[in-house]
């Protein structure tokens, strides 16, 4: 793992992502439109992890790297102020725990997408 697995990171899943900007585009009345995109909430990097792991099904042996930060340039701490794009009325869907699960049981029923890195 790369830092020390405390980094808080505010994942936001991608259908709600798109959801956002379509909902920017659609009711925002600015020439120049510039929105935070997040949850209400962050988690550390571990919280990722067990969740993805306790979904799998797996105790793999974690080893840190050390340090706040994950890679140079990394943000050890990253949540948004959302408060522009909430005023059109947007709201992320799920939560940061519900995304992640979803996109690792989106990868489970689509080997393809890991296929295709390799």
């Amino acid at each position: 793992m790369l830092g020390n697995g405390r980094q808080r990171k505010s994942y936001l899943y991608v259908q709600d992502c798109i959801d956002a900007m379509l909902m920017a585009i659609d009711r925002s009345n600015a020439g120049v439109n510039i929105f935070n995109l997040g949850t209400d909430s962050y988690c550390e990097v571990n919280d990722s992890i067990g969740w993805i792991c306790e979904s799998l099904g797996v105790t793999p042996k974690i080893e840190y790297s050390g340090g706040d930060r994950g890679w140079i340039g990394d943000n050890p701490f990253i949540y948004l102020d959302t408060k522009k794009i909430r005023a059109l009325g947007w709201r992320p869907k799920l939560t940061i725990r519900q995304g992640v699960i979803k996109t690792l049981e989106y990868i489970r029923t689509n080997p393809y997408v890991i296929d295709a890195r390799r």
